[in-house]
């Protein structure tokens, strides 16, 4: 359970790298003109990122099982976890914590869970799900909480073997480098 976990986690990373070089760094030039070209492509693109971002976030909080009697099916979750491996559960209940501060579960509700009718009536139709700065924040600190989390769990579980992960991060960043040169015309980064 915990390897399948931990790969969720990972691409939860990368997701969040992906964003982040995206949209909440300074741009390239190549983004630049990709963001002021392309408007409406880039703002697609940023809603379906966070969206599947925030999805992952999200059934990583659900409850260790759910349904009742024969129906019962037990979740890919932290809490799943905590239930398996009672040792992890501190760690389980800080990332929660992170969780359940932000209002991130109000929006995958409200927003992404259902087609609430009453809202949709009353509310002006929007292809983007109504994030603040503080729910960037929110989902940034989530991130890199999931991130800690990882660590110290694969520390625990997996004594002496380290876990290296900022060889993916970087591996975004250079990539996102590419695209930003890319878009410039320069394929072939700065080679003479």
């Amino acid at each position: 359970m915990w390897d399948i976990l931990s790969k969720e986690i990972t691409g939860i990373q990368l997701l969040w790298e992906a964003v982040e070089c995206l949209y909440f760094k300074a741009q390239g030039q190549g983004l630049a003109v990709l963001a002021r070209d392309m408007p409406l492509f880039h703002r697609l693109t940023q809603t379906a990122l966070m969206e599947s971002l925030l999805m992952r976030m999200s059934r990583l909080m659900d409850p260790a099982a759910t349904g009742q009697g024969r129906r019962a099916m037990d979740n890919l979750s932290l809490k799943r976890l905590a239930e398996v491996r009672v040792d992890t559960d501190s760690d389980v209940h800080g990332v929660h914590a992170i969780w359940e501060a932000s209002g991130l579960k109000r929006i995958r509700d409200k927003y992404l869970s259902h087609n609430d009718l009453a809202r949709s009536l009353n509310e002006p139709h929007t292809l983007n799900i109504p994030l603040d700065e503080a729910d960037v924040a929110a989902m940034r600190e989530l991130a890199s909480g999931l991130r800690e989390f990882r660590r110290r769990v694969h520390g625990r579980l997996h004594a002496g073997v380290a876990y290296l992960d900022a060889p993916l991060s970087l591996q975004v960043q250079r990539e996102i480098d590419v695209l930003d040169r890319a878009l410039q015309g320069d394929f072939l980064g700065s080679q003479p």
